[in-house]
Parts: structure tokens; C-alpha cells; sequence
């Protein structure tokens, strides 16, 4: 496995509107930045084209899959959250979509490109556990990582990939997780910023939610999130993501 990570790169695989890609920048972070969604892409494209310029962002118009392929992407009309390649993400609750083709890469082809980041936010409807899944062929760790949860085999697969420590952090009021005073991560000075549900919110050493090891984590999910069989027995309009570090 490999020790060596890039301090100050960090990888926001579904860029959507660039929120998140606004924080880390902010934060003094090189940011690689994957948005399937060529609309959205273009858009984060326009917004960030000082940082794309100045090399503190890479910007990438492509979706990450099993192989190298290009696939029907799924854009969701209501929602652009929603959009994914795998219909039953981008089509759901019967809401309009319209259908476009985008390339696919790999995350082991983005690691040998960009280099080992120190953070990695995977949120990319459906194709999160494609990326984990990936990773368990490779010793590409970071030392940082969060997914959106897709039942309690997120927190396995993980395991998987040796990390030891989760968070399951929820995701739709966050305007009380806001950065510390004291910055934990990035560049020494405070962030004044609120979050709401459309961003990822704090990373790494800056999460606030308590850091479980894996058998606690494991029976906390199935308590508070979802059960083994995927039943739904969290708070009513909330999700969640989990975070894992070593």
C-alpha cells in the first residue's frame, strides 16, 4: 500500500454546480474535479476559469466506470442530483429526463494521471460502490475518503480497503457543521461558510460527527440508516454520507 499522498490535491468526483469544488479551492487545495453532466461541467467550467488557467483546478467532462466506454448518461430535468448513468437514479419518481452520451474512465486510469489524492469525495449516483470496487484492484489508498451511502456494504467495502475509523454524517441541514475557528485543514485561516444539503460540507480532520471504528459503525448504521436488507429507518427527506480514514 501506498504511504506517500499528495497533501494538496484533493478529487470531487460529481462536481455538480462546483460547491464543493469552491470550498477546497478556497481551502488551498489543487482540485481534480470529474462532472459527467456536460451542462454542469460547462457551467463549473465558465465559473472556475480563472483556477483552470492558474492550474489549481483540472476539470473533467467524463464519468467513471468499470472500463473505457461511452454510455447513455441519464440527466435529470427536476433534479440534476439525480442524474446518473444508471436509469433507476437519473429516471426516478417518473420526473422528465433527457439522455446523452458521455465517455467513461476508470479511477485507477484518473489515480495514475493526477496522482494519489488526499481526499477523495465520491458522489456520483449509482456508480459510488464502481469506485470502491475499482480501488480493491489497486494500492491506491487516500488517507481521506467519503462516499454516499448505498447500504450498510458501504462501510464493508471500505473496510475492505483498510480503512479503519468511519463517520456517518448527514446530509441534509449541515448549516451547524461549519469549518472550525481554528483551521484543521488547508490554509491557516477560518472559512465563515454554512452548508446546506447540496454540498458535502467539512472533510477530514475538520468532520464533527464522532469517528466510529468499523464494528460500531457497522451496528449504528443498521440502527439509524438502513437495515441489512436496505429498509429505510432514518429521519424522513434525510441521506448520508460516510467518511473513512486510516
Amino acid at each position: 500500500m501506498f504511504n506517500i499522498f499528495k497533501k494538496r490535491t484533493i478529487f470531487d468526483l460529481g462536481v455538480n454546480d462546483g460547491s464543493d469544488t469552491a470550498f477546497y479551492l478556497e481551502k488551498g487545495f489543487r482540485v481534480v474535479a470529474v462532472e459527467a453532466n456536460p451542462i454542469l461541467a460547462e457551467a463549473v467550467r465558465l465559473r472556475f476559469c480563472n483556477e483552470i488557467q492558474a492550474g489549481t483546478l483540472v476539470l473533467l467532462n467524463v464519468g467513471i466506470w468499470h472500463d473505457n466506454r461511452t454510455l447513455p448518461f441519464y440527466i435529470n430535468q427536476a433534479n440534476d442530483h439525480w442524474s446518473s448513468f444508471d436509469p433507476e437514479y437519473g429516471c426516478r419518481n417518473g420526473t422528465p429526463f433527457t439522455v446523452v452520451d458521455v465517455p467513461c474512465m476508470t479511477i485507477v486510469q484518473l489515480l495514475e494521471s493526477y496522482g494519489l489524492p488526499y481526499y477523495m469525495k465520491i458522489d456520483i449516483e449509482g456508480a459510488d460502490k464502481v469506485v470502491l470496487g475499482q480501488m480493491q484492484k489497486t494500492q491506491w489508498r487516500p488517507k481521506y475518503i467519503s462516499v454516499e451511502e448505498y447500504g450498510v456494504v458501504a462501510i464493508d467495502d471500505l473496510r475492505s480497503l483498510g480503512y479503519k475509523k468511519f463517520a456517518i454524517v448527514s446530509q441534509r441541514d449541515k448549516t451547524v457543521k461549519i469549518a472550525p475557528k481554528i483551521p484543521l485543514e488547508g490554509r491557516g485561516f477560518f472559512l465563515n461558510r454554512q452548508f446546506n444539503g447540496t454540498v458535502s460540507g467539512v472533510f477530514g480532520r475538520e468532520i464533527q460527527d464522532k469517528w466510529l471504528a468499523y464494528d460500531d459503525a457497522r451496528m449504528h448504521f443498521i440502527r439509524s440508516v438502513r437495515r441489512e436488507d436496505y429498509t429505510w429507518v432514518g429521519p424522513d427527506y434525510e441521506w448520508f454520507d460516510i467518511h473513512a480514514k486510516f
